[in-house]
């Protein structure tokens, strides 16, 4: 007997090479939920993706769209060498360059779908990797002023339909790696045609807070003909649409291929115009490559701004051109370095996955590496407390210790030259100016401070102080000004007592990093300021440990921001709770200049890199800063236990979604949950699923 079983177990181990085990279960959606059945017991064998992307209202689609939704309960199967574009219209040559990136970046998500996909081979579609992508950034150059539609004849567009044998002699990279290459599907999937037609009216070339990020996405499916059509206004629009379809198509592991919902009318639109992620690449740097990959996985979610805070106390990486002993003093090493090609690929990449960059130079707290050149040039000292021998924790909230000398007239023409980099590099919509952690204990213990004050008879008391802040800003906000040389360039600034009494509400944007109950936060809307919703207490993606020492680490919250604590954290009813009714209503007539919903601009998760670098915090941030990316692009509106359990599987499948494109997200649950959907709730979910209609 004993070696029978041997004998059948080393023919096991000979047969792995080639042998899968087939999969007994299929699934039915029952009440909203894929439930799991052996397939000796139905009547029609559906794989579990199938059955996420047809089951509920939404399917499995990520964030939740905010219009009319309706999906197919069936899907057809085709393979990804048979999906073709037939049609890109639009009014401008740049645009439709930008949708041939687009469709390329869909086009690598649709072959990684397959579990064989080589892991290591998922990186971002830079110019580096790709030649089309070369080809394409060299083009993407040239300035054209001609406009013509990138629309194919009918002709055309039947040729496409009769499907001529793909190319395998120069397929693009990333399809050369695909099994879906080598390994066919049976002749009945080879059949099935996709094609995608895409209109884009508005030529568009640049995020910004009024653009329209709309669009209107229908499939249709006659027979072995599946037509996806895409309406925007914007390529912006667009891009998200390519989204929603990837997220309506699934792996088939029957077939091996992949599936699509066969019909499907989508409206949709973001509730917030700033769904925004600050990263903090000083205090650790994070390669290009990886930032690259964050702004992938960012567009995964439609997250649309990325707050870069570039520089700290700690480092300063950015390579100014004008000023580049900033960065020779500053930067932790020469290779840790953002030169400025590095900055313009990465602004590029990021506009092309709908994101606009915001970068950082803060002041006048958070500097100190890469001022010391000053000093021994004549200047002064443009950084004050960088001494490494005092005692940090005495002149600032962490260390190391360092911020701006206020009453050195050397300082302002050397921030003028940084604005000016900070122009040439990203061309932004906006600068994020800091304004935070400010320590008075640092000016009380500076020479030149009190020389200054008592030169000019001036007291050294915090309302001094508060004046010497304040005498710094208008210095600052008139050199980005003068950077800017006319174009429009809106500054933000974190929130502070400072900024409340002082800033101008009709100039800047406030940045509310207050916690969610704290009553500041109805003060900014009540005296109409335009803001960003950041409260740490919820949307602090770093506050995981609290090993870090300093007042960073004391103003994390005792528990653990989860996903369904970000998922909950609504803007509207922080405002609600705090008197601010008028924030839930649909305010369209109303006669006041701003309404409360017009100065909600939405929403910023952020990450400080105390405790954290490039070789963990994807796992840190992704899935929750998912989560974020649903609330501020739906700001759903049913909070209840039974909602949480619906949503909690779309996360289950987005995660699922995110890995398969290579970003290493955290699991939620284990997979038997992902298996066996609502088998996991708690107690009080299943109370709450009790009156449950079938869906």
């Amino acid at each position: 007997m004993k070696v029978f079983v041997a004998a059948a177990l080393l023919a096991l181990a000979a047969a792995e090479g080639y042998f899968r085990l087939p999969n007994p279960y299929s699934y039915s959606c029952l009440q909203g939920l894929c439930v799991k059945q052996e397939s000796t017991q139905t009547s029609r064998r559906q794989s579990l993706g199938a059955c996420q992307i047809t089951c509920g209202q939404y399917g499995s689609i990520w964030p939740q769209p905010t219009g009319e939704v309706r999906l197919s309960r069936e899907t057809v199967s085709f393979s990804p060498l048979n999906v073709r574009v037939t049609k890109a219209a639009t009014s401008d040559k740049r645009v439709a360059r930008m949708l041939d990136s687009a469709i390329q970046q869909f086009t690598r998500n649709i072959h990684f779908l397959h579990p064989d996909y080589p892991q290591v081979e998922k990186q971002p579609l830079t110019p580096e990797n790709f030649e089309y992508t070369r080809r394409f950034d060299q083009e993407f150059q040239r300035e054209e002023s001609t406009q013509q539609y990138r629309q194919r004849s009918e002709d055309e567009r039947d040729r496409l339909r009769q499907r001529p044998s793909y190319s395998r002699e120069e397929p693009e990279s990333f399809i050369r790696k695909s099994p879906f290459l080598r390994e066919r599907s049976n002749p009945g999937v080879e059949s099935q045609n996709v094609n995608i037609e895409i209109t884009v009216t508005a030529p568009d070339h640049k995020l910004r807070l009024d653009t329209d990020e709309s669009y209107n996405l229908v499939i249709q499916t006659v027979e072995d003909e599946t037509t996806v059509t895409i309406l925007a206004t914007t390529y912006y629009g667009a891009r998200h649409a390519l989204e929603t379809l990837s997220q309506l198509i699934a792996y088939d592991d029957i077939n091996n291929a992949v599936q699509i919902v066969r019909d499907v009318q989508i409206r949709d639109a973001p509730s917030f115009r700033y769904r925004g992620f600050m990263l903090d690449t000083a205090r650790n740097f994070y390669p290009k490559e990886d930032l690259m990959k964050l702004l992938d996985s960012m567009a995964y979610n439609k997250l649309n701004y990325f707050h870069w805070h570039i520089n700290d106390a700690a480092s300063f990486p950015m390579y100014s051109s004008r000023l580049p002993r900033m960065t020779y003093y500053g930067a932790y090493d020469a290779r840790k370095v953002y030169y400025p090609e590095d900055i313009r690929d990465i602004v590029e990449f990021a506009n092309l996955r709908g994101i606009t960059v915001i970068p950082e130079l803060g002041g006048p707290a958070h500097n100190a590496a890469g001022w010391q050149w000053a000093e021994k040039e004549g200047k002064g000292k443009l950084a004050l407390c960088t001494d490494s021998n005092e005692q940090w924790f005495e002149l600032s909230k962490e260390p190391p210790a360092g911020q701006m000398n206020p009453v050195n007239p050397e300082l302002y023409p050397i921030l003028g030259e940084l604005y000016r980099d900070l122009m040439d590099y990203f061309d932004p919509e906006m600068v994020h100016m800091g304004g935070d952690d400010v320590s008075f204990k640092c000016w009380q213990s500076s020479e030149e401070i009190q020389q200054y004050l008592s030169e000019n008879k001036l007291e050294s008391t915090s309302r001094e102080y508060f004046e010497l802040w304040n005498y710094y800003q208008r210095n600052a906000y008139a050199k980005l000004q003068e950077a800017a040389q006319g174009r429009k360039v809106t500054p933000i600034i974190y929130s502070s007592s400072f900024a409340r009494n002082h800033v101008n509400k009709d100039a800047y944007i406030i940045q509310l990093n207050e916690n969610s109950a704290d009553s500041a936060i109805a003060d900014y809307i009540s005296n109409g300021y335009r803001v960003i919703f950041s409260n740490e207490d919820q949307w602090n993606m770093d506050c995981v440990t609290s090993s870090w020492i300093g007042g960073k680490a004391e103003d994390c919250p005792e528990v653990t921001p989860t996903w369904e604590h970000i998922y909950r954290n609504s803007p509207f009813d922080i405002l609600k709770g705090q008197g601010i009714n008028k924030a839930l209503l649909d305010l369209v007539d109303s006669q006041e200049s701003s309404s409360p919903r017009d100065l909600v601009l939405g929403g910023e998760a952020t990450l400080k890199s105390h405790e954290v670098d490039n070789n963990g915090f994807q796992s840190k941030i992704w899935p929750r800063l998912s989560a974020f990316a649903e609330r501020l692009w739906t700001n759903p509106l049913d909070n209840s236990l039974l909602d949480t359990g619906f949503t909690q599987k779309r996360l289950n499948v987005q995660r699922e979604r995110m890995v398969f494109r290579g970003v290493q997200a955290d699991a939620l649950q284990p997979e038997y949950c992902i298996q066996n959907e609502g088998a996991c709730y708690s107690r009080e979910q299943y109370r709450a699923r009790t009156p449950l209609v079938n869906l």
